[in-house]
């Protein structure tokens, strides 16, 4: 199985509807996070991962009445990290019952008030061959490739108990993370679309293969990154995304370059008005690349 999931830091977009999402760019370089207070809870997968690699940001409130931090991150029982404490945080990472590593304090290099970026990689193994790998803000924690680490879980444990520990830009993917990959919003300077304009940001699609396709607006990604900054995965997101009747239900994402439109998957939207439809698919482009292309979606049946 091959996966890769990409979330700014909104809650809607977990496998659960217990989450909170959370605005401000103080908290997050998305200017959205989330915290997510069911243990049980987070990224349900189609299949059980053989391994899987993570990276997010991490912001830690300081002192906030009785709320603890409380955070974890992992797959099965007890196999992943924690992150808890009050004014003192401590971290900890597990294989089920073996405690791999604990760290108490961590003020100098998980900060409060403050965002910390962390990385993580955890592979199955029975034979003394799992890992569980571990960085934060470029201090590695754990690195144990030798332990017997086990699950029969589809689900990625995500949880925070309260706001004091929001999560973002969080990257989940069975093949490896560039420790400097990280998700950035596209600004967009125009729409061209044959949809309803509804005149508050949203479309009505009421026939199959209309479309919408909206230009990046370039020069604003390229003064903040650079124009040679790679793109390496391009995830189209449209909230809400609902359907009024059974005919016209499917948006598929395109993207459009020199007049050849490709598609990227077919989302079937449901009928919550807070719905939502997201994809993600992987390319290789620099970002001043983005302006010969405009991105959208098509609506179907």
């Amino acid at each position: 199985m091959s996966f890769k999931y990409i979330n700014p830091g909104y809650a809607e977009l977990l496998s659960t509807s217990r989450g909170t999402t959370v605005t401000g760019e103080q908290y997050s370089r998305t200017g959205v996070s989330f915290w997510q207070p069911s243990k049980e809870r987070g990224v349900e997968l189609s299949e059980v991962p053989t391994e899987f690699y993570g990276k997010f940001d991490l912001y830690i409130l300081g002192v906030e009445g009785r709320d603890d931090v409380d955070f974890s991150l992992g797959i099965g029982y007890q196999n992943g990290i924690y992150l808890s404490g009050y004014r003192s945080l401590t971290i900890s990472g597990y294989a089920g019952t073996n405690s791999l590593f604990y760290k108490s304090d961590i003020a100098e290099i998980i900060p409060m008030y403050a965002m910390s970026t962390v990385w993580l990689h955890i592979k199955q193994g029975n034979e003394n061959n799992g890992i569980l790998h571990v960085i934060v803000n470029d201090h590695e924690f754990c690195n144990k490739r030798d332990i017997n680490l086990s699950y029969d879980s589809r689900t990625i444990k995500i949880f925070s108990d309260n706001n004091r520990a929001l999560i973002s830009n969080l990257i989940l993917s069975d093949a490896p993370i560039d420790p400097r990959e990280q998700i950035a919003l596209l600004p967009i300077t125009a729409t061209q679309t044959n949809m309803t304009d509804c005149g508050d940001g949203s479309y009505e699609a009421t026939a199959a293969g209309q479309e919408l396709l909206q230009t990046v607006d370039v020069s604003s990604l390229i003064s903040q990154y650079g124009g040679n900054s790679r793109v390496v995965s391009i995830a189209p997101f449209a909230k809400p995304a609902y359907r009024t009747a059974e005919g016209l239900c499917a948006l598929t994402a395109i993207e459009k370059s020199g007049g050849i439109i490709t598609e990227h998957g077919r989302h079937i939207a449901g009928q919550d008005t807070a719905g939502y439809v997201m994809g993600a698919y992987d390319t290789s482009l620099r970002i001043a690349e983005l302006a010969e292309r405009q991105f959208g979606w098509r609506a179907g049946t």
